[in-house]
Order: structure tokens, then C-alpha cells, then sequence
């Protein structure tokens, strides 16, 4: 990989040399140099597996190519006179006026739509249109209705399946050329494929029959923007934020536009905002660009904060009481080796259970592996067979993961320094009051002691009047000790007990459900050691005492968390379902003429660059009031999601609704997916690239 990389780089280290320097001859040579040089690199980066991709940037980066790389590419493209009549500079896509001047404000829907299909067929690959042609038959056949249809076509998009996806929504709107939906997410996937002038018309349509409707607005800001018409673009991107403020891609977008036009400060606030409605790696990447790093509190929404106290039942648990009296410690003693005994044989199989769980863990990461290798080798003989989402999938880690972890670790530290709090309290109470109490306990058992020399023949003493004042002192002190060690036991008790619960919890997001069983074997090891402490107690007995009572411990079953989210999106009749878990968004492509393996998809030649993020926006089948067109974004109505795409694949899902919404997200399937509604809006993303309309 680093010689395919050394190689690239010298060729455009010779034009960034070249482009420094620019004379109207040099130009002309430099532009076709980095034309040619940047779709050879496209060409070789689009096949690289993601681990490979990583090192390539790695590499640009350590010799300072990147940063010279777009000086280079903003140099040549101030300088040139572009044929569609604009320029770009790295943040807005050129102005194409040619586009633009041929783009209708507004055109009858059927005849239009049905001259865009048309145009659509040709532009996807053959087997892109044949097997979209064969979705299309399988689901007429399962006499799928035209939202149905419709809806099949997203999930495909969502799945990666672009290509299939469009074809397909492009003979569902030629059957119905009135249908909101499907209309709306057509002219989105014809902005991020590459023909926004295509999608306008359509949005004008909608947008004057379903006034103020954010999701039109935004995919009008969007297409505007692609097209580089960047005042009519954020005319209609401002529009979006008026009816939905939070609205992630016309954030985005805005935030590019303010900083094109070098208002930092209002960038940073668009790009904060779209970070908050969806944490995608791309928008945080943006965020450390304008000098930013997301905290805790940019991590809103769902996954929600544990509601429960106790997800493991510790609180049912009890550890035994601290003796406080000579007589409750003889008893103390050895009601504490039974419970210590009892503890042990209920730690045995817990061990047993991690044990067999970082066996998984590292069969996990073999096949991990594996797959990886299996992945890198197909990408390498034939670089179409494997779609960049599928590649990038194989070392993922779950979806929530980043999120949950930058939520809970201020949780996480709290309650750990909630815990060295009481710990050092501990310690200042051995050190302080009670070493003075010990000291006194002490003094008095040296004063009995000496007088215990007097007892017996001609002494003065009496023994068992020594044996009580020896039992008193040993009550007295016991009693001041054990009473604040208990206390402060206790109070470590409650906050171990809430930090164990969190890391479950925490566990249910960032890790693989097949190992949550042994993270919790561990978690609960650890309790069941905690209550394992042992009290003060002293090595003496006395004849004239006897064992009184002490309150036993309690042992008693665990729970085992599980993920209660679980929504699903889709139809499995018709063979698309889309479900959200605490790992993440699942799609399930069954039907059976989508089997096989398809060159396209994210990295097929010209595409991937060309990817626009978008938001997948789920709810239910009727919106608030029935007539406000296209499901939106942003927007509280009912339970739903928006799930975040980018070119990586599904990159997050804010559960929408508020969060009494995303406490029953497990029930929202009813109500959403093929028997609801989706809408697509789509977003600002690479400016190399044309995709597939040329």
C-alpha cells in the first residue's frame, strides 16, 4: 500500500510545485495533470480496503501532503474558467450555470417525471436496473402498494443498495406521479447521485402544495446547493431551521456556507447543531477543523440515561452487620465464615462464565480477522464486490458506542470519585478518630491488664469483675468504631452500587451482545467481593460473655439486563425490515431476487466521492394533520427515528418523538417502517465527483 501511496504522492507533490507558481501556460498543464493525477488516486483510494485507506491518509498527512494537496486543488480551480461557468474552493461546489440555465422551475409531474425515469435507467449499471427491475416484479407480485414500494427503495438506500434504489423509485413514481413520499425521496436521491437539476422541479411541486414543510425546503437547500447557487440555497436551508432549528443536514450545510464566507463563529454554532442532532464522524470532524472538541454535553439524545437503580439487583443483596458489641462479634465470627464460604461457591461460576466469555472475545476478534483479510483480498481482485459500508462493518464496533461512552464517562467519574471520597474517608477515619479510639481501647486494656496481675491467692482483684470491665471496654470501642465503619461501608456500598449499574448499562450500548454476559459475571464478582469486607474484630474471648445476635447477610439471585430497544422498521412479508437495537440499525434484505453479489453500491468508480450524507427519517403512516406532505425531520410527531447515513453506511439513529418517544421505541415498529412512512433529506458531501449523471 505505501508504494501505491509513495507513488501517488510524488505525482502530487510535482503539481502542488507546479501550482504554486501559476502562469497562464502552467495552469492549462497543471489543470490536466491533476485531472488526471486525482482520478488515477480516486481510482486506487475508492479500492482500498478501510484499514488501507486509514494508512494512506495516515501517510499524507505525516509528510503534510494533504493540507498542500487542497492549497493545490484551490489554486487550480481559482484560476480556471470552469465550462459550467463557476469554481469551487473546497467548501462550496462550483456555480453550473449550465445546469442551472437549464434546470424548470416547474414541469408537469407525470410527463416529467416520466422523461427523469427514463433518464435514470440509463445513467445506473445494467444490473442495477435489472435487478431493480426484478424487485419491482417480486413485489407487485406480493401486491405491495405503491408506499410500500416506496418504502422498499429507502431501505435498499439505507442497505447500501444506491443504485437498485433509485432505479427502483424511479418506475414507483412513474406508476404514481402524486405521491409525496416517494416523490420527495426520488428528488433526494437524484441530488446525491449527481442530478440535482433533475430533483428541482420535483421539489418545487411539492413545495408549492405542501407549504413550510422542512424536508421539501431542505431538499430544495440541498439541490441549490449542489448546483453551487449558494444564496438561493441558504435562503431555503434558513427556511428548514425556522420549522425544525435542530435539523441536522441544513446545520450541515450552513455551517459550509458560513465558513466559505469566513464567518467562523457562525459555522462552529450550524456545525455544533448538526453534531448534536446526529454524532456522525464526519460532523465531529468538523468540529476539531473549527477548533472544537465535542464534550459530554453535545451527545444529546437517544440512547437515553439508565431510568432504572439497579439493573443487577445488588440493592436485594446485604452484607452482614458490622459488630458493635463483645457478644454480636463472637457471633460475628462465625456467621462471617459461612457468608464468605456462600460467597465464594456463587463467585465460582461467574468466573467460569468470563472466563468463557474472553474466550469469545478473542474468538470474536480472530474472526474479526478473518474477515477483515477475506474482505481486503475480494476488494483487491475485484474492487466493485464489496461496498465500502460492508468493508468498514467488519471492524466496527457497535453504533452507540462513541456516544454512550462520552455520555457516561462524566457519570462514570463522578461516581468513581464518589467512591475514593468515601474511601479517603475511610482512611482519615483508621487514621484519625479511629486510631485515637483504638488508643483508648488500648490504654484501658493495659490498666485491667496490669491489674489482672493481682488476681488470685492474696489478691486484691476480682476476675470476673476484670472479665466484664474487659468486655465493657471492648463494647465501648466497637461500638464508636464499627458504627462509623459501617456507616462509611455503607455509603461506598451505595456508590459502587450505582457505578456497577452504570457499566451494565453502559455495556448494553458498547459492546457485542453475545459478551454482555460475562461483563456482567464481572460486575457482579466484584459486588459479591464487596460484600466480602470484613469488620474490626478482636483476637481476645472471655469466659464471663457469650455469642449475642448480629444480623446475617443476604444473598440472592442477580438479574441479566437486556436491550429493550428493539423496533422494527419494515415488512418481512415483503422482505425489508430495518431494526434498531442497543448495537445499532440492522437491514435485512430477504427477498429472494435480491440474492447475489452486484459490482455497485458505495464504491463503485465516480460514486463514492460524489456521496451526500443524508437522514432517513421513520414514522408513522399518518403525520400530524394528514396534509403537510413528506414525513420531517427534526419534527415530533409520534414515534419514529432519523437514522444518519454517510458514505461509511448508517452512522446513527436519533429516536424522535421526545423522550417519553424513546422509552417505547421497542413498541414503534407498529406504527412505522412499510406500514408508515419515510422521507429522505438529503445533504451536502464530496465536491470530487460527478455521480453517475454525467
Amino acid at each position: 500500500m505505501k508504494k501505491i501511496s509513495l507513488f501517488f504522492l510524488c505525482a502530487l507533490l510535482s503539481i502542488v510545485a507546479f501550482a504554486q507558481r501559476p502562469s497562464k501556460e502552467q495552469m492549462e498543464a497543471d489543470k490536466k495533470r491533476l485531472a488526471e493525477a486525482m482520478q488515477k488516486l480516486n481510482e486506487t483510494t475508492s479500492k482500498m480496503d478501510p484499514k488501507a485507506k486509514k494508512g494512506y491518509d495516515s501517510l499524507l498527512n505525516q509528510y503534510g501532503v494533504g493540507q498542500k494537496m487542497d492549497n493545490a486543488i484551490k489554486q487550480v480551480n481559482k484560476s480556471q474558467a470552469a465550462k459550467n461557468g463557476g469554481v469551487a474552493n473546497g467548501l462550496i461546489p462550483a456555480r453550473n450555470t449550465k445546469a442551472i440555465a437549464g434546470t424548470p422551475s416547474d414541469a408537469n409531474m407525470s410527463a416529467f417525471i416520466g422523461n427523469t425515469g427514463n433518464t435514470t435507467f440509463a445513467a445506473v449499471m445494467p444490473a442495477a436496473k435489472n435487478k431493480a427491475s426484478d424487485i419491482y416484479k417480486d413485489l407487485k407480485q406480493k401486491r405491495a402498494n405503491t408506499e410500500e414500494m416506496g418504502n422498499a427503495a429507502v431501505a435498499l438506500w439505507v442497505a447500501g443498495r444506491t443504485q437498485i434504489a433509485l432505479s427502483l423509485m424511479a418506475q414507483v413514481c412513474k406508476d404514481d406521479a402524486n405521491n409525496a413520499d416517494n416523490l420527495n425521496n426520488y428528488a433526494a436521491m437524484l441530488t446525491m447521485m449527481g442530478a440535482p437539476n433533475m430533483a428541482i422541479p420535483v421539489l418545487n411541486n411539492l413545495n408549492a402544495r405542501f407549504k413550510k414543510n422542512s424536508t421539501i425546503l431542505n431538499n430544495l437547500g440541498q439541490a441549490w446547493f449542489a448546483l453551487g447557487e449558494i444564496d438561493k440555497s441558504k435562503k431555503y436551508l434558513d427556511s428548514t431551521l425556522l420549522i425544525a432549528a435542530t435539523h441536522a443536514q441544513a446545520n450541515q450545510t450552513l455551517c459550509l456556507i458560513a465558513e466559505h464566507k469566513g464567518d467562523k463563529a457562525a459555522a462552529l454554532a450550524y456545525a455544533k447543531a448538526a453534531f448534536k442532532r446526529g454524532n456522525t464522524a464526519s460532523r465531529k470532524d468538523k468540529l476539531k477543523q473549527l477548533g472544537y472538541t465535542p464534550g459530554a454535553e453535545d451527545y444529546t439524545g437517544f440512547p437515553r440515561t439508565s431510568k432504572s437503580d439497579d439493573l443487577l439487583n445488588l440493592g436485594n443483596f446485604s452484607p452482614m452487620e458490622f459488630p458493635k458489641s463483645y457478644a454480636a462479634m463472637k457471633m460475628y465470627e462465625t456467621q462471617w465464615k459461612q457468608f464468605r464460604a456462600a460467597i465464594d461457591q456463587a463467585i465460582k461460576p461467574l468466573q467460569k462464565l468470563s472466563e468463557e466469555s474472553n474466550k469469545q472475545t478473542v474468538k470474536r476478534l480472530e474472526e474479526q480477522q478473518k474477515q477483515f483479510m477475506n474482505v481486503m483480498n475480494k476488494t483487491l481482485v475485484n474492487p466493485g464486490s464489496v461496498n465500502q459500508s460492508s468493508a468498514m462493518q467488519t471492524m466496527g464496533i457497535p453504533m452507540f458506542s462513541e456516544k454512550m461512552n462520552a455520555k457516561e464517562k462524566i457519570v462514570l467519574q463522578n461516581l468513581q470519585l464518589k467512591k475514593d471520597r468515601v474511601l479517603q474517608k475511610m482512611a482519615d477515619f483508621a487514621k484519625g478518630d479511629g486510631a485515637i479510639y483504638k488508643k483508648e481501647y488500648e490504654a484501658t486494656m493495659k490498666k485491667i491488664n496490669e491489674r489482672w496481675k493481682d488476681v488470685g491467692q492474696g489478691g486484691t482483684e476480682n476476675n470476673e469483675v476484670l472479665c466484664n470491665e474487659s468486655i465493657k471496654a471492648i463494647d465501648v470501642y466497637l461500638s464508636a468504631y464499627n458504627t462509623k465503619c459501617e456507616e462509611l461501608y455503607k455509603e461506598y456500598l451505595e456508590a459502587q452500587k450505582q457505578f456497577l449499574n452504570e457499566m451494565s448499562y453502559l455495556s448494553l450500548y458498547t459492546t457485542y451482545p453475545e459478551l454482555i454476559p460475562g461483563i456482567n459475571a464481572g460486575l457482579k464478582q466484584q459486588w459479591l467481593k464487596d460484600l466480602a469486607f470484613k469488620a474490626e474484630v478482636l483476637q481476645v474471648s472471655y469466659g464471663c460473655g457469650s455469642p449475642g445476635k448480629i444480623k446475617e447477610g443476604k444473598l440472592t439471585e442477580f438479574k441479566d439486563p437486556n436491550c429493550t430497544i428493539n423496533s422494527e422498521f419494515g415488512s418481512a412479508r415483503l422482505g425489508f425490515t430495518m431494526t434498531l437495537t442497543c448495537s445499532g440499525l440492522t437491514t435485512t434484505v430477504n427477498a429472494g431476487v435480491i440474492s447475489g453479489t452486484l459490482n455497485q453500491d458505495l464504491d463503485h468508480a465516480g460514486f463514492g466521492d460524489s456521496f451526500k450524507n443524508c437522514t432517513v427519517s421513520i414514522g408513522p403512516k399518518v403525520s400530524a394533520g394528514g396534509k403537510l406532505g413528506p414525513l420531517q425531520a427534526s419534527v415530533s410527531a409520534g414515534v419514529g427515528a432519523d437514522i444518519e447515513i454517510d458514505r461509511t453506511g448508517v452512522t446513527d439513529v436519533v429516536v424522535v418523538g421526545g423522550v417519553e418517544a424513546a422509552a417505547e421505541v421497542g413498541s414503534a415498529g407498529a406504527s412505522a417502517g412499510m406500514e408508515g412512512r419515510m422521507s429522505l433529506n438529503s445533504g451536502a458531501g464530496s465536491l470530487n465527483g460527478t455521480g453517475i449523471f454525467k
